[in-house]
């Protein structure tokens, strides 16, 4: 008891006292304990009993070069004691490693103090993510993220392997002389969001995708031929459903249609002409891949050569080779000849044309077997850093965090993640409950390990057909997600493959998401700037507020729309609204917070709300997200406050968005007494934005006097007095002017 009272005694004593520095160096040791302040809400926390510290990048953590924070620190009593704007950290330094015996954390504005330890756990944690959900039905309980209602988190990086060549290869922590220590100690109290920069600057950024990655896929575990895509395609033509992403799954493959590395019969006298077919159609490909070779494939003696040797398995893999028995060549992607190996057998389809690859790993041999080394984050990270040397934005459709073999372990390779993959979260069955969990499930994988690109099978896997509302509130639900991918194990997940109405609506709602697109492809260059997610929990926004961690099947859609998907039978659904007024964007009817409602949603809407005062742009009815550059934009303004969006554009793909190819256009609605504006800014950046029409809808206002317009033309205009929706249409805009609307209303806008 005497050493935390002179821990929290050393805390009080420089809280009382007056800084010893303003700006001391940022790497404080004393002896074999060492700390970095990384930001004020970040310290590093590394012990070393042989004093052989590591400052070499890890698997974790990509960048520490972090700003320099101001703090302030001295040794009170024996104790080390650091200071930020958001914490103060004391430490005992005869006290050997960090453990909670030794080490106390105090949040600014705050009395209580706590023992963070290496192994522990932080109370009150909101839960961060789990490899996947091949078969369940329900909820599952989430692994520790980042977040947690007590203001702090230590992540524990001790065992994570370090990355060498650029982050092309590892090497296994070295052999230590005593105890060591490495971790990173996160401090926010409220201020969720810091928490997450923070991340982002320490464990590098998620990649912004292609565009078209934000319309919507297609998949299916079923045989199709190249003719038979084609014809499916003219189906989503023909029903005016848009289409972007391709999906091949195994049943491509041959010798074997698990795991065969030739394309089948039907593919290969042309697959070339198949990828150029699918392209000149706006549509990206990706080939499912199964990570084992038969004995009897044809390409196996080259790859067992390339490998030195490759394992061999006959459990896991043969069992899904059974029609043509025999032994499974699998890899150890630790080892470096394995690696190349195994991206030898890619090479003829990236040659071919394929984009990119969706990992299945949920059944073969291979894995990474190394210390530390946990085999999915390694993986998902090597086929990341091929896409990269391709000059592609894809990253690998892929479970995560930890092994096939371990599946629900929590390895710390889950904090590489976010820069790796798009989280597919294996195949789950078709409930009600699962439905519902899966709104949680996104929002606390962004918010817990600052993962933004989330994909779950639309409709489940299992299903042949699911009852037509639960397939239309699976759709809906896809609406508003990072990522909307319908697939199944031959079932039925296409409109046209259900009665007239849930035909329809889920056809309404495959429209919306793709006219969605220069919105969510905002948010993910969001995602990629500051580490918030796509979909974002509620206690993002207000994490002072009970409700917000209550209503946990609710959440953001970036900071404008509060989406709130029915998980249940029925078109009822409890929706907690944040403080100020929230607009139905199918009905136009307003609702004020904080309060918690029951709202009505016949199965043609969902419960979507827009902040008041948001701008969100959308664009036009397309087939697919490539027909939009120059097309026209539709800015849906939801009048009752001021407010503001700020557009992201770019060519679409490659990896100029890193530097400065790319463009935004702030927009800017203002209300005032008698009169309101809607202001289109001036295009600025480094990727040109071609002149192009607006058209504005406006909902909640009263009928104006006058409409004109600066830089636009003369505004062709129209009012709806039972939706209270004013519509104007401009001439095209100069991408280097901007432009400005103006309304006069007889009185105030109410």
């Amino acid at each position: 008891m005497r050493r935390v009272g002179l821990l929290i005694s050393a805390l009080v004593a420089l809280a009382a006292s007056a800084p010893a520095s303003a700006r001391p160096p940022a790497v404080i040791q004393d002896g074999p304990a060492r700390f970095e302040v990384l930001s004020p809400g970040l310290i590093r926390l590394e012990y070393a009993a042989d004093r052989q510290f590591e400052d070499r990048p890890t698997l974790t953590v990509a960048d520490r070069a972090a700003p320099q924070a101001r703090f302030e620190t001295r040794v009170v009593d024996g104790v080390r004691v650091i200071r930020t704007a958001k914490m103060t950290v004391s430490y005992r330094l005869d006290g050997g490693p960090f453990d909670a015996s030794n080490l106390a954390l105090r949040l600014r504005d705050a009395e209580t103090v706590f023992h963070p330890s290496f192994g522990g756990e932080s109370g009150g944690n909101l839960g961060g993510w789990y490899r996947g959900l091949d078969n369940q039905t329900g909820p599952v309980e989430l692994h520790d993220g980042l977040l947690s209602r007590d203001g702090w988190f230590l992540l524990d990086d001790t065992t994570s392997p370090l990355l060498t060549e650029g982050g092309r290869w590892y090497e296994p922590r070295p052999e230590r002389s005593g105890p060591y220590q490495d971790g990173y100690l996160f401090a926010y109290g409220p201020d969720y969001v810091d928490a997450l920069r923070d991340f982002r600057a320490l464990a590098g950024p998620a990649p912004l995708l292609p565009r078209k990655a934000f319309g919507v896929w297609f998949s299916k575990y079923s045989f199709y031929s190249a003719l038979d895509y084609q014809s499916l395609v003219a189906t989503f033509r023909a029903h005016d459903v848009p289409l972007d992403v391709l999906v091949v799954d195994t049943d491509f493959k041959s010798p074997n249609p698990w795991n065969g590395w030739q394309w089948t019969q039907v593919f290969s006298a042309n697959p070339e002409g198949f990828l150029r077919w699918a392209h000149a159609k706006g549509l990206d490909v990706a080939l499912n891949v199964h990570p084992s070779i038969s004995t009897k494939d044809p390409a196996y003696a080259a790859a067992d050569a390339a490998a030195g040797g490759l394992d061999r398995d006959g459990g896991r893999c043969g069992d899904f080779i059974a029609a043509e028995p025999a032994p499974c060549g699998v890899w150890d992607w630790a080892r470096r000849e394995h690696v190349q190996s195994y991206f030898s057998l890619h090479e003829p389809f990236e040659r071919q044309g394929v984009d990119f690859w969706w990992l299945d790993w949920n059944s073969d041999a291979s894995g990474a077997d190394a210390p530390g080394l946990t085999p999915d984050a390694w993986i998902n990270g090597l086929y990341a850093q091929r896409q990269v040397d391709r000059g592609s934005r894809w990253v690998p459709l892929s479970r995560i965090g930890s092994t096939m073999f371990d599946y629900g372990a929590a390895m710390p390779g889950i904090w590489a993640e976010h820069r790796n993959t798009i989280h597919f979260t294996g195949d789950a069955w078709d409930t009600w409950e699962m439905l519902d969990f899966q709104s949680r499930f996104t929002a606390a994988e962004g918010a817990g390990i600052g993962h933004p690109y989330v994909s779950h099978d639309i409709g489940s896997f299992h299903a042949e057909k699911l009852p037509g509302d639960m397939y239309v509130r699976w759709v809906q639900l896809g609406a508003f997600q990072p990522i909307l991918r319908l697939h199944s194990h031959h079932g039925r997940r296409l409109p046209w493959e259900y009665e007239r109405r849930p035909r329809r609506i889920a056809s309404e709602f495959l429209r919306l998401r793709e006219s969605l697109i220069p919105y969510t492809y905002t948010l993910a260059r969001e995602a990629y700037d500051s580490g918030l997610p796509i979909v974002r929990a509620m206690y993002l926004g207000w994490p002072k507020l009970g409700a917000a961690y209550r209503f946990d099947r609710q959440y953001m859609y970036g900071d404008s729309l509060l989406v709130a998907p029915i998980g249940t039978p029925g078109s009822r659904k409890r929706v907690w609204f944040p403080p100020g007024e929230w607009v139905d964007i199918f009905t136009g009817q307003r609702h004020r917070g904080p309060r918690a409602k029951t709202v009505s949603a016949p199965l043609e809407r969902m419960p979507v709300f827009a902040r008041a005062g948001a701008i969100v742009p959308r664009q036009p009815d397309t087939s697919h997200a490539a027909q939009q550059r120059g097309g026209p934009l539709v800015l849906g303004v939801y009048g009752g406050d001021d407010g503001s969006f700020t557009l992201y554009e770019d060519a679409g793909d490659g990896l100029d968005y890193q530097g400065g190819g790319f463009a935004r256009t702030r927009f800017a609605w203002r209300q005032g007494a008698g009169s309101a504006s809607l202001e289109i800014g001036r295009a600025r950046g480094g990727y040109r934005v071609p002149a192009r029409r607006y058209e504005i809808r406006i909902s909640g206002i009263p009928r104006p006097l006058n409409v004109a317009g600066r830089g636009t033309g003369s505004p062709d205009w129209s009012y709806a007095p039972d939706s209270r929706q004013l519509t104007i249409r401009t001439a095209r805009v100069a991408p280097g002017r901007g432009a400005t609307v103006r309304l006069q209303f007889a009185g105030a806008p109410k």
